[in-house]
């Protein structure tokens, strides 16, 4: 599981060593569950933000390279 976390700032981060501060929530280490997650109100809901485009987008690269990272290791 790879822990996402709202910091006190309101963006989204991807927390790795999952021990960030902040209203945190889990999805899986599937691609598909990560894009149907980013795509839908579901990580907003849970996190209980609103998602800025940019943060979003940054979520999607950052959460596409960690997945690689995490098949190749």
């Amino acid at each position: 599981m790879v822990r996402l976390v709202r910091t006190s700032t309101g963006e989204v981060e991807i927390d790795a060593t999952g021990k960030m501060e902040g209203r945190g929530t889990y999805l899986c280490r599937d691609t598909a569950c990560w894009q149907k997650v980013l795509k839908g109100q579901q990580l907003q809901y849970a996190l209980k933000v609103k998602i800025q485009p940019e943060n979003l987008e940054r979520l999607v690269k950052a959460g596409e390279k960690l997945l690689k990272e995490l098949a190749i290791g």
